[in-house]
């Protein structure tokens, strides 16, 4: 092949390789996200679908509001008209003979006019605006709540991570005692001093760990995304946690306390309350119906012919007057549904009363639990360190084999993770009875 030949075909390769290279690239990983758990809860707030359905929903019980509240006030109606009649038959609206002729037109009709409608009273109205008031305060609450419990989910999905790295942690420690732990078999294997089934048993116990690291990274991994998915942040970006759950117990509220606290301060309890009013003034409204109601009427326009100086300033005022005589059930009808809606909304009420007390008296539990999970755990895992440390001088001695090493080293595993989780659970019982109060606002590690 001549040079000429062999430099187009190198031109052709570069030319069909190269955007294969290009699209071969890896891309360009982002960067991770510091949060706090302040900086989680506020991402989450801002993006979580919950509080955003939330708000709509705010937005609408204000439009209700604005409905029900425009039946009150003076409703002011414009109008204009041009007609062009050519033949009415006056013989067919009762005007023949004494000189009327039987048929009029082509003629003109015009009229522009203002009409008002002012309601005097309408006490089914004024209930309905009652009703709407309580339901858009009821939303308002919805949103407040919402934005809780999204901050009590943020706050578990971190709490969740830090534990899964602390178990990272964990199975990392006991990789590297379990290659340290091997290491000291096969030295006393090659001193005569220890047998094949010791290395064995320490080659076994170091893949079992080995195991147990790749499964707490996988768990990690998960919990990351869920963290991710909670607050809103892009799936492809990492996340380091600049908070660090601590255990600083502290002495829990008083049973009663907690109780008038939750009362006061649970966002459940007050849309129930509000609910239930709503639902009461509707009631009432139902049964109003068979009130009369009383309007004030006026209008005034030009009339004639045609828009011009023939054109005539006319209008009226009176008083109207409204009473319900016979509706084929209808008012009793809406008053029965309207009845049985406020029954359940008291049940409702009653019920969730009931709940609260439930939700603070299990958080109660559930803290005083996790406190001394943790002590016992803390004590456990010293323990098991003390019992590792006497059973590898055994095995170092030679008065042992390494069984009873690796069970102390299994132990201490054990324990460790024990106390992570215990540490986890402590926060999640923290969480869940910041929640139970209705303060999951105030909530700090």
């Amino acid at each position: 092949m001549s040079f000429s030949c062999r430099r187009a075909a190198v031109g052709w390769f570069l030319a069909l390789s190269l955007p294969v290279l290009g699209a071969a690239a890896p891309p360009v990983a982002e960067p991770s996200v510091e949060l706090t758990l302040q900086e989680c809860v506020t991402l989450a707030v801002r993006n979580n679908l919950v509080v955003r359905l939330a708000k709509a929903g705010t937005a609408a019980a204000r439009g209700r509001v604005l409905q029900s509240a425009s039946s009150l006030l003076p409703r002011l109606t414009g109008g204009m008209s041009q007609v062009r009649t050519y033949r009415e038959d006056l013989a067919a609206l009762g005007f023949s003979g004494g000189g009327f002729p039987d048929l009029l037109g082509p003629f003109n009709t015009f009229d522009a006019r203002i009409r008002l409608v002012a309601e005097v009273f309408d006490l089914p109205s004024i209930l309905r605006l009652r009703s709407a008031d309580a339901d858009d305060r009821a939303a308002a609450m919805e949103e407040r709540l919402a934005v809780e419990q999204v901050a009590a989910t943020a706050s578990l999905a971190y709490v969740e991570l830090f534990r899964a790295r602390q178990a990272i942690e964990s199975a990392q420690a006991d990789v590297e005692l379990s290659l340290s732990l091997r290491q000291l078999a096969e030295d006393k294997k090659h001193a005569g001093t220890a047998a094949g089934i010791d290395v064995a048993r320490a080659k076994t116990r170091e893949a079992e760990g080995k195991l147990a690291l790749l499964e707490a990274h996988n768990v990690a991994r998960e919990a990351e995304v869920r963290l991710q998915r909670a607050v809103g942040l892009p799936l492809a970006r990492g996340v380091v946690l600049k908070d660090a759950p601590g255990f600083a117990p502290a002495e829990p509220p008083q049973a009663e306390a907690a109780l008038q606290a939750a009362r006061a301060d649970r966002w459940e309890l007050r849309i129930a309350e509000e609910r239930f009013s709503s639902a009461r003034a509707q009631w009432r409204a139902e049964q109003s119906q068979r009130l009369p109601a009383v309007a004030l009427t006026g209008d005034v326009g030009l009339s004639g012919p045609d828009p011009d100086s023939r054109a005539r300033t006319t209008g009226s005022a009176g008083v109207a007057l409204q009473l319900p005589i016979f509706t084929g059930g209808d008012i009793a009808g809406r008053v029965r549904e309207a009845d049985s809606r406020r029954a359940a909304a008291e049940v409702r009420l009653a019920d969730l009363r009931a709940q609260v007390e439930e939700d603070v008296r299990l958080a109660l539990i559930d803290l005083g639990d996790a406190v001394e999970r943790v002590d016992t755990a803390s004590e456990v895992a010293r323990l098991a360190e003390d019992e590792l440390a006497m059973a590898r001088d055994r095995f170092l001695a030679g008065v042992a084999d390494n069984v009873e090493l690796l069970n102390s080293q299994a132990a201490l595993t054990h324990a460790r993770d024990a106390r992570v989780s215990a540490l986890a659970r402590y926060q999640a019982a923290r969480i869940s009875l910041a929640l139970a109060l209705g303060r999951m606002k105030d909530f700090t590690f």
